[in-house]
């Protein structure tokens, strides 16, 4: 999979199949809201387990009961890449 970076095109249209999921700055973002802390944090790591099977790793944030994953391709000056919509596809897989 490619790491070069996506145009501003191509990221609208991968959103567009991305429910929850939004640009901020060169990065795509989303939040889960759960019952309860616990459950954000077996989610976190499920993330975290899927994010080191790809070697493509997100940025997890927990507040409580929210989950908040960011992601964004290094190795493509910290910009949107399709390694980025391909995680980002599978983490809603796994959350939603």
């Amino acid at each position: 999979m490619s790491d070069q970076p996506l145009t501003e095109g191509e990221i609208e249209l991968a959103l567009s199949e991305l429910p929850g999921w939004k640009h901020v700055r060169d990065r795509l973002e989303a939040t889960w809201t759960f019952d309860g802390h616990l459950q954000a944090l077996v989610a976190a790591t499920g993330v975290g387990l899927l994010s080191e099977r790809r070697n493509h790793h997100a940025d997890l944030t927990i507040a409580y009961n929210k989950l908040t994953v960011s992601v964004t391709t290094h190795s493509a000056g910290s910009k949107v890449s399709a390694k980025d919509t391909d995680l980002a596809r599978a983490v809603s897989a796994l959350l939603d």
